[in-house]
């Protein structure tokens, strides 16, 4: 019988390249995917981190950082102390400008990343893809998670950038064509997160009705759930190394105890499909997600 223990004793961890986690800030992966990259380390699986941003045009609730230099400078060194909690030590910036929640003032800036052509943005991704030799990229899918248009910007440049690292007229000359084996968008029930919006306390309260309704993934939509809660500490800890988002006065300070529960135990990916990719299932041992959904029984999102 095909029984996820089964599966698991006949894994050969050797036989996955590193994973590449492509977001647009820093707290972006490791809100979305910190357990899953920490059960990866645990297998001896690399990874590498790029964000597109510092973060500097978040909020803090704590006026001495909510300022662009200052903020981006903090949020670098959050992500550096997160990531290193979890195993990653190779972490990647494309310098973009935070472009700020849609309608901010920041948005006008002539460096915001929701501003940047998105095939700039893919020559800038590319080579990385190709270096890195990845089996996986993790990025956000095309609801952005919650509609940031930086979310959706990373969203249209990292789709992007793995298709082109296939194609050997792309960038020709620089590293070899690679296919990346599996592409996953980071995201999260809409269910749960229409539930934690109507809490008058909750850190999208002020979203408008319409974005509300387009939030994160439909569960039925949803491909792979992958259980993380072997690894909730780890994750715990890696979101607390992100103070300003967590902390006192922090938007994600108000955040429901079993909102966090359920968030700290569970990831949630949407697989999409490639060009490439075979027509009959990934064979055991090529598809890390996909492996590490089966190996544990997993509780309803």
């Amino acid at each position: 019988m095909d029984t996820a223990e089964g599966r698991a004793a006949r894994w050969v961890p050797a036989s996955y390249g590193p994973l590449l986690l492509i977001f647009a800030h820093p707290d972006d992966e490791t809100f979305t995917s910190a357990g899953t990259v920490a059960a990866a380390m645990a297998l001896g699986i690399d990874a590498v981190a790029i964000s597109a941003t510092r973060g500097e045009g978040g909020k803090t609730g704590i006026p001495h950082l909510d300022t662009p230099d200052v903020l981006g400078a903090v949020r670098e060194q959050e992500l550096r102390a997160a990531m290193a909690i979890v195993g990653v030590r190779d972490i990647r910036f494309l310098d973009y400008r935070d472009s700020g929640m849609a309608g901010a003032p920041e948005n006008a800036d002539r460096h915001a990343f929701m501003r940047a052509p998105v095939q700039d943005v893919v020559s800038k991704l590319v080579p990385h893809v190709r270096a890195v030799q990845l089996s996986t990229v993790i990025t956000f899918g095309p609801d952005g998670l919650y509609g940031h248009p930086d979310h959706v910007a990373i969203h249209r440049a990292a789709t992007a950038a793995v298709h082109a690292a296939a194609d050997p007229a792309c960038l020709s000359g620089v590293f070899a064509p690679w296919r990346t084996p599996s592409l996953y968008y980071a995201t999260i029930p809409r269910e749960r997160m229409q539930r934690l919006v109507d809490r008058p306390d909750g850190p999208l309260r002020d979203l408008p009705r319409k974005q509300r309704d387009r939030l994160g993934t439909p569960a039925a939509a949803i491909t792979t759930v992958i259980d993380v809660s072997p690894h909730r500490e780890v994750k715990g800890r890696a979101i607390a190394a992100h103070r300003t988002q967590t902390g006192e006065g922090g938007p994600l300070s108000g955040m429901p105890e079993e909102h966090r529960e359920a968030h700290l135990s569970r990831e949630h990916f949407v697989r999409v499909r490639l060009p490439w990719d075979p027509a009959a299932p990934a064979p055991l041992g090529s598809d890390l997600l996909s492996d590490l959904a089966a190996t544990r029984p997993t509780r309803p999102a």
